[in-house]
């Protein structure tokens, strides 16, 4: 299983050794993202993210590339709203290991913002959010989020717009990184073959870490929405607020419960709105869990004239939640569904770092594939009922409809 160690620096390390892999995957956590940001920095940790590869004191761009390029490794970071995660996947051996570790701990304390390579990624930025707003899913998400977070720090988007982008200064930039990337509050995670007494002792010559005090207490709006969009298609969501924190228990409920109603080819959703009826193509459920707050429901793309029907077949869907109608054959589907794709991803060093990550995010025990599939084979049906009646049975949903015609005629 899992291992959570407390640095004398204050470095948090969450490993799980795999000792038959090859590979090994490393992932540095900042915890900062978009909903940290005030008006006049929108977007400022995503493009510190961008910055984080452009040089540091004693590396140029190419050479942190090109350690990476030459092991066979890879290198990537993404921003979320609530955290900038860098990793690293790689062919395991001590040599690669203690390279890596070695740059992202040079990425995260000595980045030098070129002035030069600031303003060429302010045009990949702002690139990305033009290739986000062409992108239907993409952009409605953002759209969703203003509409069930409205005014909220968790409403804005990860990227801010171009023009947020264009005014951000070289001086906020290295604020920002110094304030939240090179002393902040920083995680990191590691699965693999690897020897951890090396990765501490390499993590331990980093400087103390802050602890940064966030105070977040989001607020759901529910209701119905719909908003015009230059698209040739409807991208309609249906959602409904979590309650958070989540156990062990109740977060592996989600999990099949999820599939069961729309994670997977034989889920509700995809068997009635898809095969049988033929109203979408893009069927699907999922969820978003934030320190403070969690949403689940349901995503559809279809055409403009099947929208209202759509929506009906949606509300009906969600209705008959509430009726306990739930059969043993579906659950145990969904449970092994769910326990087949931990055995595939048990080997995978990436999928490994990545679930621990979200463990640790949500204060959950730090499973092993085996502990896990167990977890999961415990839920029984009466799990499922009391979490519908806790999340969905009498709440009021949030139905956002986001498209080129505007929709009048539906009630919740």
């Amino acid at each position: 299983m899992g291992n959570k160690t407390v640095l004398k620096n204050n470095v948090v390390l969450v490993s799980e050794y795999m000792p038959h892999s090859h590979n090994a995957a490393i992932g540095f956590m900042f915890s900062v993202g978009s909903r940290h940001e005030k008006e006049c920095e929108r977007g400022i940790s995503h493009f510190c993210e961008h910055m984080l590869f452009k040089g540091t004191k004693s590396r140029k761009r190419r050479d942190i590339v090109y350690a990476f390029d030459k092991m066979g490794g890879l290198v990537n970071a993404f921003t979320e709203r609530d955290d900038v995660f860098m990793y690293s996947v790689l062919p395991s051996s001590p040599e690669n290991i203690s390279t890596v570790v070695e740059i992202l701990c040079d990425m995260t304390q000595n980045c030098i913002f070129p002035a030069d390579e600031i303003e060429k990624e302010r045009t990949v930025i702002q690139n990305e959010i033009s290739a986000v707003e062409d992108d239907i899913e993409e952009s409605s998400i953002d759209q969703l989020a203003d509409f069930i977070w409205h005014n909220q720090d968790l409403a804005q988007t990860i990227t801010g717009s171009a023009d947020d982008v264009a005014s951000i200064t070289r001086e906020q930039l290295f604020d920002w990184y110094e304030k939240y990337f090179k002393n902040g509050p920083l995680t990191v995670f590691i699965s693999g073959n690897f020897e951890i007494e090396n990765v501490v002792s390499m993590l331990e010559k980093l400087p103390d870490r802050k602890n940064l005090d966030y105070s977040f207490n989001a607020k759901f709006y529910s209701g119905f929405k719909s908003k015009k969009s230059r698209f040739n298609q409807n991208q309609l969501y249906y959602m409904y607020p979590l309650r958070m924190p989540l156990d062990l228990r109740h977060y592996y409920t989600l999990l099949v419960f999820n599939a069961l109603f729309g994670d997977t080819m034989t889920s509700r959703l995809f068997e009635h709105l898809r095969e049988d009826r033929g109203l979408c193509y893009s069927v699907y459920s999922f969820m978003s869990c934030y320190s403070d707050t969690g949403v689940w429901g349901a995503s559809v793309s279809c055409d403009l004239k099947q929208t209202l029907q759509t929506l009906d077949c949606l509300k009906k869907e969600f209705s008959t939640l509430c009726t306990d109608d739930f059969s043993d054959e579906e659950i145990t589907l969904a449970k092994e569904h769910l326990c087949g794709e931990e055995l595939m991803g048990c080997d995978d060093v990436e999928y490994v770092m990545k679930k621990l990550q979200r463990h640790y995010l949500l204060s959950l025990p730090l499973l092993d594939a085996q502990e896990t599939i167990g977890t999961i084979r415990s839920i029984e049906k009466n799990d499922i009922i009391e979490f519908v009646s806790e999340n969905i049975k009498n709440i009021k949903p949030a139905v956002f409809v986001y498209g080129k015609k505007i929709v009048r005629d539906f009630t919740i």
